[in-house]
């Protein structure tokens, strides 16, 4: 089974839009659709209420997109986990890709699919027609090498999320997804990415961990700023723990939404 999971936090509009967009395809396998809720507004919970959703998960309290995934993952049954943020609409062609990549992910050849991202890769390894790996290291890959873990649309298995602890929760957005970015590179899971974006953005969203520090630069301070990112990322990569979870270089400044 399938499992398709949602975080939501007060776009019910947004979110019936992506499960309109689901809804509308026939997938090979059986799909349970889990919405987990980051306790929206109580007029917009209701809303959700109104909508086809096999499991809604709930908070009393606001908790952050990392409490947020941790409770729908736990909440899902099946053996993958398909998971969107609300402000995602699903492209059918996703039929196209899904088959290589349940393959993939049972042989043991990737831990994790990405289907989208807001940036390239120069140096991928192709494994099949529509995914390739993306190296632990690369020079090509040299500013961007720390991300490939996003919270951009992606298939694994509940396993994998058992094996890396799940996300790291009382962290502010930017602090929490990089966190994990690294705890991801440093493990020995396998990360893949589709050959196209496999879902598009209905309420211009991105990944927390490229955009949100982003200031307008242009030209020459830009691609020095975009260096000296890489740089620091690197080294939290080279000091990083995995038992006490801490980054050394950034200030984690709890998120609220």
């Amino acid at each position: 089974m399938l499992s398709i999971l949602i975080t939501n936090y007060n776009r019910p509009d947004a979110l019936a839009i992506c499960i309109t967009a689901i809804k509308n395809i026939e997938f090979p396998l059986p799909v349970e659709l889990v919405v987990s809720d980051d306790c929206s507004d109580p007029e917009k919970l209701i809303q959700l209420q109104n909508l086809p959703i096999d499991t809604l998960v709930t908070t009393p309290i606001n908790q952050g997109l990392a409490s947020n995934l941790n409770k729908g993952i736990k909440a899902c049954k099946g053996d993958y986990i398909l998971y969107i943020q609300e402000d995602f609409i699903i492209s059918p062609e996703i039929l196209n890709i899904l088959p290589e990549s349940i393959t993939l992910l049972n042989s043991g050849a990737l831990d994790m699919i990405r289907y989208r991202a807001n940036y390239v890769f120069n140096h991928l390894i192709p494994l099949t027609k529509h995914i390739s790996k993306i190296p632990k290291f690369s020079f090509r890959n040299f500013n961007i090498n720390t991300f490939q873990y996003s919270d951009n649309p992606f298939l694994t298995t509940p396993f994998f999320f058992e094996k890396h602890n799940y996300f790291l929760e009382n962290a502010s957005g930017p602090y929490g997804e990089t966190e994990f970015a690294i705890r991801v590179l440093k493990s020995t899971s396998k990360i893949g990415i589709a050959d196209r974006n496999y879902f598009s953005a209905n309420d211009n969203s991105s990944s927390v961990m490229v955009t949100k520090p982003v200031k307008q630069r242009l030209g020459f301070k830009r691609k020095l700023w975009r260096f000296a990112r890489a740089l620091r990322q690197h080294l939290e990569w080279m000091l990083y723990q995995s038992d006490n979870r801490k980054l050394r270089t950034y200030k984690n400044k709890k998120a609220v939404n």
